[in-house]
């Protein structure tokens, strides 16, 4: 049995730190672009640019240490410290991971050539400092290979926003002073559109396409199995985690399942699987389940994370808990109230034309197990 995980403290935090570093990265790339001695805003001094700029790159160094640290610290991949400072030696997802290492090394070799400027000489520190622009494509690329909200509307905006910025800058600078050095200014310009195009072509086919998970090196011990649905137009109702006590559940029961299986696109950009179920024979006999996650090829999910509730009809969530397992249309949950906890094991056959579902549950009481603890 595959167990699905939902996101810890740790994820969420790797997740924001990485987004705001990009975020700072691109604002010290842009300064430093727009602002090599070509380009002044009347009534800002120069040292305003520059202190501005200083900042805005230590901020980003700051970030990006808590972003590292957060991504070993969590126990959902396997990516060691060895794995963030060296290049494509991680087992997980390598080539998209090295990039994020490569990244780190670069904007760690500016900082540190910064600080000992005095004994590098100015020009040793001028070679390095150029890396600080190579270093902002490649974070970003990482970020979309890497990362699990590539598909989500608020990341891509996000991106979409930073290759903006960097385009402007990179227009700003070549205009300025024209038309001395046309040709380099006009290849600058090019290059700037020719990388925005490349991003655009790439994304489709890469971390927005389905199957992402697998082909950019996940493990597959940490790819939950897909849950075969069913799209409909119907939109999923709100699940309930309270458990306010019902009925006692019995020893252990065996039940026939008949329900409808629905499937929505959620604001975050995840897909949102309901599975409205009833149960023959038992007073608990009204059974939802919430999957959200990644959308699959085949119409599955790699779930992020779950709802389960059971009840009766008039009080539907008089046990609430999360789907611990999931192998095809097999699902696993671990529900509780405070009358006890209950395993459910749903064995399921869905229609994908009509979005019928059918099947079996066994219900047994025990400890719900929580998702990450494994299965057999």
């Amino acid at each position: 049995m595959a167990s699905g995980a939902g996101p810890s403290a740790l994820w969420y935090l790797t997740r924001g730190t990485g987004a705001v570093t990009l975020v700072l990265l691109t604002l010290g790339v842009a300064l430093g672009v727009a602002n090599v001695r070509r380009v002044s805003v009347a009534g800002v001094p120069r040292f305003v640019f520059d202190g501005v700029h200083r900042s805005v790159s230590l901020l980003a160094l700051a970030f990006l240490v808590v972003h590292i640290v957060t991504s070993v610290l969590d126990p959902f991949a396997p990516i060691r410290l060895i794995d963030a400072l060296v290049p494509f030696v991680s087992a997980y997802r390598p080539v998209w991971l090295g990039l994020g290492a490569v990244a780190s090394d670069l904007l760690i070799a500016v900082a540190v050539t910064s600080v000992l400027r005095r004994r590098f000489g100015h020009r040793a520190w001028r070679a390095t400092h150029w890396l600080a622009y190579a270093c902002w494509p490649i974070a970003l690329v990482h970020g979309l290979g890497t990362g699990s909200d590539a598909r989500t509307t608020w990341l891509l905006a996000l991106t979409g926003g930073c290759v903006l910025v960097v385009m402007v800058a990179v227009w700003v600078r070549a205009t300025a002073g024209w038309p001395e050095h046309a040709g380099a200014r006009l290849s600058a310009v090019a290059a700037s559109i020719a990388a925005a195009v490349a991003l655009l072509v790439w994304l489709p086919t890469g971390p927005l396409a389905p199957g992402w998970a697998k082909r950019a090196g996940t493990p597959s011990s940490l790819l939950p199995t897909a849950a075969a649905v069913s799209v409909s137009t119907s939109s999923p109702a709100g699940a309930s985690a309270s458990s306010p006590g019902g009925a006692v559940p019995p020893a252990s029961f065996t039940a026939p399942v008949s329900g409808t299986v629905s499937q929505s696109q959620l604001a975050s950009g995840l897909v949102q699987v309901d599975l409205h179920l009833a149960l023959g024979g038992q007073t608990l006999s009204a059974l939802e389940i919430w999957i959200d996650g990644q959308p699959l090829s085949g119409g599955g999910v790699e779930m992020t994370s779950s709802t389960v509730t059971l009840g009766t009809p008039s009080a539907p969530s008089q046990y609430a808990g999360q789907v611990t397992g999931l192998e095809g249309t097999n699902i696993q949950a671990g529900v509780r109230s405070t009358r006890g906890s209950l395993v459910l094991l749903a064995q399921l056959q869905i229609n994908s034309s009509s979005g019928a579902v059918t099947g079996t549950l066994a219900a047994q009481p025990g400890a719900a197990r929580e998702p990450g603890e494994g299965g057999e």
